[in-house]
């Protein structure tokens, strides 16, 4: 990670000893990312390019288990909004900053949708992110000053 900024490279993945990939710094989703542009998921087509590539099994599995996770999620939303609601005030950096970032963090529920509808629009951003151009330059150029520092 960065010294404490909040950033998306490819530096900010881990490994599992079990091939697990996961992303370390997620302060952007309350809506606190400082690059323009920012695609709404951090997926990048290097990620899709480890799970097999866009057709592969694993990407397709790795798809389905998003929707299946953000629906579970979206069922729990009253406890997890109201246990981020008891945090807002911790001093925890990215959580107490304001106290918009639990409004932000509602939106991202989208409770007006039913299952079905919720699946379709996360297939959407999982598209949208990985076709995402803006942040594909931005890897490139952090990839530059990376290798020239």
């Amino acid at each position: 990670m960065t010294s404490g900024k909040i950033s998306w490279h490819l530096d900010n993945l881990l490994l599992t000893d079990d091939g697990r990939l996961f992303h370390v710094d997620f302060a952007f989703i309350l809506g606190r990312d400082p690059k323009p542009f920012p695609p709404p998921m951090k997926l990048c087509k290097e990620m899709v390019e480890a799970m097999g590539g866009a057709e592969s099994q694993y990407y397709t599995r790795f798809k389905s288990y998003c929707c299946e996770a953000y629906n579970i999620l979206r069922k729990s939303s009253s406890l997890i909004l109201n246990l981020f609601k008891l945090m807002e005030r911790s001093g925890i950096p990215d959580i107490s900053a304001d106290e918009s970032g639990g409004l932000k963090l509602q939106e991202k529920f989208r409770l007006d949708l039913d299952d079905e509808e919720a699946i379709h629009f996360f297939q959407d951003l999982i598209n949208e992110s990985v076709s995402a151009l803006f942040p594909q330059m931005v890897e490139t150029i952090h990839r530059w000053a990376q290798y020239w520092r």
